[in-house]
């Protein structure tokens, strides 16, 4: 009764409108910062916040089942173990995220630096798409791929970081600012996303994904095996892989193995890189 008196003072049939974009907003960025929030406070949220909790649920049985430590070395499983002090292994962990000297200079140069490394890709991919005719196969996927905005994006900003590496250590603030994008990002992609619309209308792209996390899995812990990689590289690469950078580093932080937080963050953002042409590659074989 009150909130349909509430709904009736405004004027209006929901709280937000679907073309009430400062309601919206508002809604978009409380959430993310309530995620981030629930994840810098409390250890559980920083478990399961934007990761894949089923996912997340088999990769710690497989580091807790009796068959996998058997097979797999797991030194740092030992080494929080033998400590005893997972709490400590977790605060060092979290450091990464801890509180950083940013000021009104590093924002305006990170955004500058975004926005220019987003105009120079456009440029070069209108100008190199404008050079490959569209015709046949062959030149119909080098000119999907190199007349890809996106190609050129990521391209630019690898070889800024590679050959500009000291110039953009000095980006103050980077990694938190492209962080909260990114959740951002992840929130707007989810707002839509109705599990029962999920079962009941595409149960088939269900079934696919799970085929997908399945397969890799396997495949990492196959590859793994033969190439004796340790289990806590291989169940954070498997995270990686699904849930990007910051899901395995959550989870590295969450089990205290603070040691693969850092190269598990370089690992997550290189298979952005490698899966941005090879989905544009695919995408271009199959007639996208």
């Amino acid at each position: 009764m009150f909130a349909d008196f509430f709904m009736e003072k405004l004027g209006r049939a929901s709280l937000i409108a679907a073309e009430d974009t400062w309601a919206l907003l508002a809604l978009l960025v409380c959430s993310v910062a309530l995620a981030i929030w629930l994840e810098q406070r409390y250890i559980w949220a920083s478990k399961i916040s934007g990761a894949i909790i089923a996912l997340m649920i088999a990769l710690l049985l497989f580091a807790g089942m009796k068959f996998f430590r058997k097979h797999f070395t797991h030194p740092h499983i030992d080494a929080v173990a033998e400590s005893g002090d997972l709490a400590g292994a977790q605060t060092q962990a979290a450091a990464y995220w801890s509180r950083k000297d940013i000021s009104l200079k590093d924002i305006a140069l990170n955004i500058a630096y975004s926005v220019l490394v987003v105009f120079a890709a456009k440029l070069i991919a209108a100008f190199i798409g404008g050079m490959i005719p569209d015709t046949g196969v062959a030149l119909h996927m080098l000119h999907t791929f190199f007349g890809s905005e996106y190609v050129w994006i990521t391209t630019v900003a690898m070889a800024c970081a590679t050959w500009g590496e000291k110039q953009v250590a000095k980006l103050s603030g980077s990694q938190e600012i492209g962080t909260y994008l990114i959740y951002l990002f992840l929130f707007v992609i989810g707002v839509p996303a109705s599990i029962p619309k999920i079962l009941g209308e595409t149960p088939l792209l269900l079934a696919f994904t799970g085929i997908m996390v399945a397969v890799n899995m396997l495949f990492c812990f196959v590859g793994g095996k033969l190439l004796h990689f340790d289990l806590e590289d291989i169940i954070l690469a498997s995270n990686a892989n699904i849930g990007g950078p910051t899901t395995a580093a959550g989870m590295a932080i969450s089990q205290g193995w603070s040691a693969l937080v850092g190269p598990v963050m370089l690992v997550g953002t290189f298979g952005y890189v490698i899966g941005t042409y090879l989905g544009i590659l695919v995408g271009g074989a199959l007639g996208a």
